[in-house]
């Protein structure tokens, strides 16, 4: 059983304004895999969760389709989403204990869908979820308390328990860990191995990078309600392609990787559509993204160009306006201008000699847009000499070097004071580094 969402949109409606949720999201949950669906608070994560069960709000207006089994879900027929809730498709909601009714006690929660759903009596149902809630892990001494009276490990066991009485086969999780300590949180992944096991469909909604990447099968990364890029889920920390995918996980700490916490510049915007109520039907409808970088006569950028183009480290004035397509990039999927992150300098098999020493032999270096690399090495390994070739201060002997992918070589022959502007050095002894001829204002170049 499988679950495909194709070029679904999501738009929520607040009077003149508009939010756009989700947009054009193409993704799938395949049998017996687990797709981990990741991107910052307000991404469109849960919208594209609540959408597959039509649980979305009154004001949400969708556009797209979503299959479950290669059969389209008719949202339109009630009917047919009461049949398809928990039976078919079940989620787990983000902050369980509002999720459940805190006039109810646990045990009745859990067997009511297969009251409702499954048609069997009270008696039969109450059994069921007794051993389906003790199959949790949660003793029958806490089967007849409320909500309130349980501590968070347990309410979200209950939910699980809830979740999976009628043996749907699609599971969303969404948050399934968030504020869970190690022994719960390691019980939920028992939860998503068993039941891929058992050929279920389970779509993770998370914040936790490293347990998406620990647990999931695939990744999904969501940018302001778009797909950035979709990859295999363990590649995402150490292989990502695209620039938003690579922030993401430079944001991250874990306790098994140092890593530099680089972050991502700036903040993301929501994605307001206005009504400006002018006659010509034309310019009703006038949509504007919000992106700090970009100038619109009432401060929002137009809907052209890559979403991400405002906090991207190798942004290039295309990326303000060209149309950005969904490509396959290796084994990846990415929605990138420039096909993902670029190689901002290179160095290949550079050699340098000072008389009869080498300081450098065949040397390889790559520098990739938005990251930061640290060359150590003892006194006289060369570390010098090779950021003095790459900064193009000095000539190696042999070997090449491109910048932003053009002959460095060729390029400072031509015109050195371009890319003297595009790469800068610090020196090491600063005070040999300025000339003593000039004073500080001198050197300083007029405005």
């Amino acid at each position: 059983m499988s679950l495909k969402i194709k070029d679904f949109s999501v738009v929520y409606r607040d009077g003149d304004h508009s939010i756009q949720a989700v947009e054009e999201a193409t993704i799938s949950v395949e049998r017996g895999r687990c797709l981990a669906l990741v991107g910052e608070s307000g991404s469109g994560k849960t919208t594209l969760g609540k959408a597959c069960l039509g649980l979305l709000p009154g004001n949400a207006q969708t556009a797209g389709r979503i299959f479950l089994n290669d059969r389209e879900i008719d949202f339109s027929n009630e009917t047919l989403l009461n049949q398809l809730r928990w039976q078919r498709i079940s989620m787990v909601f983000q902050n369980g204990a509002e999720t459940l009714n805190p006039a109810y006690r646990i045990i009745d929660q859990v067997a009511e869908p297969l009251v409702e759903k499954g048609g069997e009596n009270r008696k039969s149902a109450l059994k069921r979820a007794s051993a389906a809630l003790f199959d949790m892990g949660l003793p029958e001494a806490c089967h007849r308390r409320y909500p309130h009276q349980l501590s968070g490990g347990q309410v979200q066991r209950g939910l699980l328990a809830m979740a999976v009485i009628l043996e749907p086969d699609i599971l969303i999780l969404d948050e399934p860990t968030s504020a869970l300590d190690a022994l719960n949180k390691s019980f939920v992944v028992e939860i998503i191995q068993r039941y891929k096991e058992r050929g279920k469909g389970i779509l993770l909604i998370t914040h936790d990078l490293e347990f998406a990447v620990r647990h999931g099968d695939e990744m999904a990364v969501l940018y302001l309600g778009q797909v950035m890029e979709t990859l295999p889920a363990g590649e995402m920390l150490s292989n990502p392609i695209h620039p938003y995918t690579m922030a993401l996980g430079r944001s991250y700490p874990t306790m098994g990787t140092a890593r530099d916490l680089g972050g991502i510049r700036g903040d993301a915007f929501y994605r307001l559509v206005h009504q400006h109520g002018r006659r010509d039907e034309a310019q009703y409808h006038h949509s504007h993204i919000q992106i700090p970088e970009s100038a619109h006569a009432n401060g929002h950028a137009p809907p052209t160009g890559c979403l991400f183009q405002g906090r991207c480290t190798q942004a290039i004035e295309a990326c303000k306006t060209g149309y950005v397509n969904f490509e396959a990039v290796q084994n990846h999927q990415v929605r990138c201008l420039r096909r993902g992150i670029v190689s901002a300098l290179s160095l290949k098999g550079v050699s340098k000699k000072y008389g009869n020493n080498t300081a450098l032999n065949g040397t390889d270096l790559e520098l990739k847009a938005g990251e930061l690399l640290s060359l150590v090495g003892e006194t006289g390994s060369g570390k010098t000499t090779l950021a003095m070739i790459a900064g193009g201060v000095m000539a190696q002997d042999h070997g090449f070097r491109t910048f932003e992918d053009r002959d460095m070589d060729e390029w400072l022959k031509n015109d050195m004071g371009t890319i003297a502007r595009r790469i800068g050095v610090v020196y090491q002894n600063p005070a040999e580094s300025i000339s003593h001829r000039f004073t500080c204002m001198t050197l300083w170049p007029n405005p």
